[in-house]
């Protein structure tokens, strides 16, 4: 009698992200991460592992201020990685720092929604 291989496991998967009306709304009620400005900010995605058809968690995001007339906005630069100096792994590196900043800052101001949990610290990309 032979043996059979064992069928892998599936691999498993990853939570999908979390999409939060409410998180996105007190992420954009800050003044912008990077310049300061209150009154003008959109909830903003960091751009690592973001793509075509690709979701990142909600609370993987950071208050920056929109394009208004004659100024153009931290988000629009930052989404096209002209924000800083330093390309594409300046602006991942500042990403993840304005987002670990933002939650925080929810958090010491009592400000994280109810019934949103928390962003996991163990993350691939941390």
């Amino acid at each position: 009698m032979t043996a059979r291989p064992l069928a892998a496991a599936p691999a498993p998967k990853d939570a999908a992200p979390l999409r939060s009306e409410k998180y996105r709304r007190v992420v954009a009620s800050l003044p912008c991460a990077h310049c300061g400005i209150a009154g003008y900010s959109q909830h903003a995605h960091e751009n690592d592992g973001k793509g075509k058809g690709q979701k990142l968690d909600d609370r993987r995001a950071m208050p920056l201020c929109c394009t208004r007339p004659g100024i153009e906005g931290c988000h629009v630069a930052f989404d096209q990685y002209r924000l800083v100096p330093g390309g594409r792994a300046a602006h991942i590196e500042l990403g993840r720092a304005m987002a670990a900043q933002t939650r925080q800052l929810l958090n010491t101001m009592g400000l994280w929604p109810a019934r949103i949990p928390q962003l996991p610290t163990t993350r691939p990309h941390d």
